[in-house]
């Protein structure tokens, strides 16, 4: 769980260092190469926005989470430890600050210069496909 939050909050904190795709890198003409990095650097100045202090608190929320998640999968409480993490997810994609770095980076994934965030899987029934205790095997 803290891997795939970490990974979906900081990801794109650490894009505007990101290069592109490497098989995009490699057929990439001169053009296309501008045109990534102007989207780069407006990018850039788009998550300068997103506030700093909402992260971090989401980062320590996130460090607690993953300690509480890993008691209750190791008590036996799966189904508990499940409803936790999908109601933080929920409240995270929610989040100014998650919104705004979804609106910064839409461009780049767009273009395939970035990858997209990973998405929770659902089934038909909008329910999680697999369990967070699973995680921390």
């Amino acid at each position: 769980m803290s891997n795939l939050l970490k990974t979906l909050i900081f990801t794109t904190l650490s894009a505007t260092l990101m290069p592109a795709h490497a098989e995009n890198m490699s057929s990439m003409n001169n053009q296309g190469m501008q045109q990534m990095m102007m989207q780069m650097q407006k990018m850039q100045q788009c998550l300068q926005q997103v506030d700093e202090n909402e992260l971090r608190a989401y980062e320590v929320q996130i460090n607690q989470l993953e300690t509480e998640l890993k008691a209750l999968c190791q008590a036996g409480k799966r189904d508990e430890a499940q409803s936790k993490a999908v109601e933080f997810g929920k409240q995270i994609n929610q989040s100014k600050a998650f919104q705004q770095i979804q609106k910064c980076t839409q461009e780049m994934q767009s273009n395939d210069f970035m990858p997209s965030f990973p998405t929770l899987k659902t089934d038909e029934n909008g329910q999680p496909q697999g369990h967070i205790c699973d995680e921390f095997k």
